[in-house]
């Protein structure tokens, strides 16, 4: 009967002990998780703290700057350059005036109605003309419009 109740106090102890474990390893997890918060709001102030200073201090930064606002200001160059390709191959350009996306031939922008530049190139003359009805066209050159546009993307002319 010993043997029994020693068996018990054995199993018992040996239970507590994991019941014990099991909750210093989810407090631990617990812990470990606030701790990881902390540092990710502490990185995105320092992240914070890297755009202020960049945007007052871009053009006369300190000394020990000057290279990281450099290899800042070469890669918004080089991601400019190569938005712009990507627009290039989809035939698109920006608005030099409100940055509205438009067709690469819209001599006006439909959104602002600021002139574009033009760029020269080889023209084409098609015989067949397709007549093509819309609902909404420009009430001075015909140009169909689509729907939202603000000015005519042909001529300029501001639409109805």
């Amino acid at each position: 009967m010993e043997f029994f109740k020693d068996l018990g106090k054995k199993i018992s102890n040996a239970s507590q002990e994991v019941v014990k474990k099991t909750q210093d390893m989810a407090d631990t997890m617990k812990l470990n998780g606030e701790i990881s918060n902390e540092e990710k709001k502490i990185n995105s102030a320092y992240l914070m703290i890297g755009h202020k200073y960049f945007d007052l201090h871009s053009a006369s930064p300190d000394e020990e700057f000057v290279e990281y606002i450099n290899s800042i200001k070469n890669s918004m160059d080089r991601i400019a350059e190569l938005k712009e390709d990507v627009l290039k191959i989809s035939g698109k350009k920006t608005c030099h005036q409100c940055s509205t996306e438009l067709d690469n031939k819209a001599p006006f922008c439909p959104n602002c109605g600021a002139k574009q530049p033009i760029e020269v190139e080889e023209i084409k003359i098609e015989a067949e003309v397709e007549i093509v009805e819309t609902k909404n066209a420009c009430k001075n050159c015909g140009e169909a419009l689509e729907n939202g546009t603000i000015f005519c993307p042909n001529c300029g002319t501001k639409a109805e």
